[in-house]
This record gives C-alpha cells, sequence and structure tokens, in this order.
C-alpha cells in the first residue's frame, strides 16, 4: 500500500514539472544553477521538512510517552475531548498527532510531506524558463 503512494508522489512531480520546450542551444552555467536552485533546493526543504516532524511534535507536547501536561498538545486534546463528549476520536487529528509523536511517521507519510514540501518549494522559486537567464544577462 505504502508503494502506491510513493509511486503517485514521485509521478505527480514528475508530471506535474513544466517542460519549456526543446532547447537546441548548449546549457550554461545559469541553465546549471537554476535546476540546482529549484530541483536541489526542493530536495533539501522536502528532507529537512520529514526531519523536523519529530522534533516540532515533540515541542508542541505530542511525546513518546503521551501527551505532556501544559502543553499546546494538551489544550488541544481537553477542546477535543469537550468537544466530543468527553473522549478524543480515535483516527482525529489529535490521535494522529499523538500516534506520530510516539511512533514515528511511516515511509508513506515520510514521501508524502517531503514531496509536498519540496514540490511547493519549487513552485515558489519559479521555474528555469528563459527569461530568468535573459534577465540576468541584462544585468550584466
Amino acid at each position: 500500500m505504502e508503494r502506491k503512494y510513493i509511486l503517485v508522489c514521485v509521478l505527480f512531480v514528475l508530471f506535474g514539472t513544466p517542460v519549456q520546450g526543446e532547447k537546441t542551444e548548449r546549457r550554461t552555467s545559469d541553465d546549471v544553477w537554476c535546476a540546482i536552485k529549484k530541483y536541489g533546493g526542493g530536495a533539501l526543504v522536502g528532507a529537512g521538512t520529514v526531519r523536523l516532524v519529530a522534533p516540532v511534535l515533540g515541542a508542541i507536547g505530542f511525546g513518546p510517552a503521551g501527551i505532556v501536561a501544559g502543553t499546546f498538545a494538551a489544550t488541544a486534546m481537553a477542546f477535543a475531548a469537550a468537544a466530543n463528549g468527553g473522549g478524543v476520536v480515535a483516527g482525529g487529528v489529535i490521535a494522529t498527532l499523538q500516534s506520530t509523536g510516539a511512533a514515528g511517521l511511516g515511509l508513506a507519510s515520510k514521501a508524502i510531506i517531503g514531496v509536498t514540501s519540496g514540490g511547493i518549494y519549487s513552485i515558489l522559486v519559479g521555474g528555469c524558463s528563459e527569461d530568468d537567464i535573459a534577465c540576468k544577462e541584462k544585468e550584466k
């Protein structure tokens, strides 16, 4: 089941990346730098996001031993329990965050979080278009 999610994420990234068309000219150092900035930065952001999930969950109170008293997690759990008649819903947001804080992320979750955050970075940075390179050449 996890392999299907990873395959879907990889295909999403491959088919979601815009193609600029065929280039017949040689690649310059600007082209290479632009690709490194976009794809290398996306990979670093994706890996960094996955790496930060456990410390962030621990910092807000979702620890390996359970929810820590007096933290954001405890407040959120109390609010969720009050809203649901005294209990936290199994499979809900609070239960899922606690499960992740206690056991860590599964492979599929790591892939989804990494690809999503890396993809968002790549979109925000922008594509490697000829306009970017032409703009750099005009500044020189």
